[in-house]
């Protein structure tokens, strides 16, 4: 069946119409749905405007209470800027300190370790006999010293003395007193009970019982030296002497903890004439010697002025009268020459002008002025009597 022309140019321009319709519709369609989508995007994008928009005005309104904020705390972080500098001179300043204390630590650490071993050195003399010599011996020699006496004037040391029975004692020191006088030290002391006691700690109450015990033997070993030194009598051996001697012990505590275990103690030494003294007890009696010997030398010096003063008035005296005898012998002198001239002038001279012929021009003798004849007498009846 054939189909016409025109017909088909219909059925085409039909298909055409209804496809663009179609197509119209389609476009519509998707025209409607994209401007949807837009407008919501719009939607979305106005409100992201407007959070944006209160977001900032919050920031701004944010950093404008911040800016005053910043504004009230510049004192504030303009102290801790001064505060943090000072803190950090301060830390500074500590460390230098640590270190400073450190080393002093280390130096204290070193003399504590020097002087536990000389201590311990010290403490290893004392139990010697001869080192506790020695030791009061050098402290005596230091007292003397100080008090301002000088070896072999004023003090000597181990100095032989010849005792009663004949024999020879040797006192560790002789102190000389003005007027021939003399006093005896010794400076040997019994130490090893009071060492002993020393160790132990007074704090512990099981050890006191051993340590008063130690101590009261200390006390009667003191006592017994008292004795020995009065029956040595050394007073006996120097003439115009006190009736004393001197026991010298090196530390005051040696003194101190013996009088404690024995209160009598003193009285009974000083009934016995036997002075018992502390290193500060006796630089006081040595300073008093010592002003002894000044005031003494004082003395003989102003008995040698005065000596000296009646020397010289006595000389004095004598060159007055010589001087006196001289004086009434030039006035002898002068009355023989004065007369002397009246011979000349009255009798000589007078013939010698009656020779007209010779020159008498050498023939004119001066007068001596009046006051040139006077011869000054002593006046002062003191020196011529």
């Amino acid at each position: 069946m054939e189909i016409s022309l025109p017909f088909a140019l219909l059925i085409v321009l039909l298909f055409l119409v209804i496809g663009i319709g179609l197509g119209y519709v389609v476009g519509v369609s998707r025209t409607q749905s994209r401007s949807s989508e837009i407008r919501l995007e719009l939607a979305r994008q106005q409100a992201r405007t407007d959070r944006l928009e209160e977001e900032n005005n919050g920031l701004i309104e944010r950093a404008s209470r911040d800016q005053n904020l910043l504004q009230a705390l510049s004192p504030i972080t303009a102290n801790l800027t001064a505060m943090t500098s000072k803190v950090s001179q301060l830390e500074k300043s500590q460390a230098a300190a640590s270190a400073q204390l450190a080393q002093q630590l280390t130096v204290s650490h070193e003399a504590s370790r020097d002087l536990f071993e000389v201590t311990n050195s010290l403490r290893s003399a004392l139990t010697s006999t001869s080192a506790r010599g020695s030791w009061g011996e050098a402290e005596l020699e230091r007292l003397v010293t100080a008090a301002g006496m000088l070896p072999h004037v004023h003090f000597d040391t181990q100095a032989t003395v010849r005792s009663a029975d004949g024999g020879h004692q040797r006192p560790d020191m002789l102190v000389y007193l003005p007027g021939d006088g003399t006093i005896a030290v010794d400076s040997k002391v019994p130490l090893s009970a009071y060492m002993a006691a020393v160790e132990i700690s007074p704090d512990d109450p099981s050890l006191r019982a051993r340590r008063d015990q130690l101590l009261n033997e200390h006390a009667k070993a003191v006592r017994s030296h008292v004795l020995a030194l009065a029956k040595r009598n050394y007073p006996a051996q120097f003439a115009h002497s006190p009736n004393l001697t001197i026991m010298f012990m090196p530390t005051e505590s040696l003194l101190s903890e013996a009088v404690r275990s024995n209160p009598g103690l003193l009285d009974e030494a000083a009934r016995l004439g036997i002075a018992i003294t502390s290193p500060s007890s006796l630089l006081a009696l040595l300073r008093a010697v010592s002003a002894t010997w000044s005031s003494s030398r004082v003395t003989e010096e102003a008995s040698e002025v005065l000596a000296l003063g009646k020397d010289l008035v006595q000389r004095l005296g004598d060159l007055s009268k010589h001087l006196a005898t001289l004086g009434s012998r030039l006035s002898g002198s002068v009355t023989a020459y004065n007369k002397a001239i009246g011979t000349l002038e009255n009798r000589l001279l007078v013939t010698a002008r009656g020779f007209e012929s010779l020159s008498g021009d050498n023939l004119e003798v001066a007068e001596l002025p009046s006051e040139s004849t006077q011869v000054r007498v002593i006046s002062r009846s003191e020196l011529t009597d």
